[in-house]
């Protein structure tokens, strides 16, 4: 006759299990997390290297944003910009006129007749994968005309160019301009209070050179989503293909905090210097 489980003895192993799993699930956790980031810097290793091939082939770092219409009446109005620009002709892009777009972003573009989206301007137009999206950003917010498959933003401060942005500058930013591409960042993880974002600005205003409202510059921000606690961390890749993690929130204008605490939002630096071309360090307040 086989003996029961005494009282104490259940007691005993239930405790046994619950300790086990108090020791384990923290574990456990911590290797997802990091199993998550790891991936997520993958895709934006691959990402930055894309973009450095890109660039150095044309000279020029990728558009951040185009408005089609506008575009294309500014490639057609003058000989001197069709010379200076020869990638600017939209036959290069598979269309006859630029307003055959109905978006042109650095991540993915969609013309009029068309219901999906194809892969952006430095991808060569490929179906979209799965490289352009954080594994750790749950959020499908409509953040650009329907397209919700994203986590990572651009650097458009400097880098990229969002067209009709006010400011001294009127086009990408030229290879030859490029000082430190190892101390430049070009995409990271990005998100603020509405969720994830596509175009990365920089903590402070440069009016002379970058006239971007405060509104925008909120909406530029990164998503510390990685981790939690002192481990809470957003990756960020620099122009030479190269990432890094970043653990220290900044508020605009250089103070340390959370622009969005409900979503772990914020910059990475306390000043410009990082996203400029010339690759200052992070706690540098140089305004480019």
């Amino acid at each position: 006759m086989k003996r029961a489980f005494t009282l104490l003895e259940l007691l005993f192993a239930v405790g046994l299990v619950a300790v086990m799993a108090a020791v384990l699930l923290p574990v456990l956790r911590s290797a997802r997390e990091r199993a998550l980031s790891a991936q997520c810097k993958s895709n934006l290793h691959e990402l930055a290297a894309t973009c450095l091939n890109y660039a150095m082939s044309e000279g020029f770092l990728p558009w951040g944003m185009i408005n089609p219409e506008q575009h294309g009446q500014k490639y057609f109005k003058t000989p001197e910009y069709r010379q200076l620009f020869p990638r600017e002709d939209p036959v290069r892009h598979g269309v006859a006129r630029w307003d055959e777009f109905s978006s042109f972003c650095w991540d993915f573009t969609r013309k009029v007749d068309e219901l999906g989206w194809k892969s952006g301007e430095m991808f060569g137009g490929l179906e979209a994968g799965s490289v352009f999206s954080c594994p750790k950003c749950r959020a499908k917010s409509d953040n650009w005309d329907g397209n919700h498959i994203t986590g990572y933003n651009y650097n458009v401060c400097y880098l990229g160019y969002v067209e009709n942005d006010a400011g001294k500058r009127h086009y990408p930013t030229a290879w030859g301009a490029i000082k430190n591409p190892a101390g430049v960042v070009v995409f990271g993880d990005g998100g603020y209070a509405g969720g994830p974002n596509k175009f990365m600005r920089a903590p402070m205003q440069d009016k002379q050179y970058d006239g971007s409202s405060a509104s925008l510059r909120k909406a530029g921000t990164q998503a510390f989503r990685h981790g939690w606690g002192q481990w809470r961390h957003c990756n960020m890749a620099f122009l030479d293909g190269h990432v890094e993690e970043f653990h220290q929130p900044y508020m605009a204008g250089g103070k340390k905090g959370w622009v969005d605490k409900d979503t772990y939002s914020a910059f990475i630096s306390s000043g410009n210097g990082i996203y400029g071309p010339r690759g200052f360090g992070v706690g540098d307040d140089y305004t480019e």
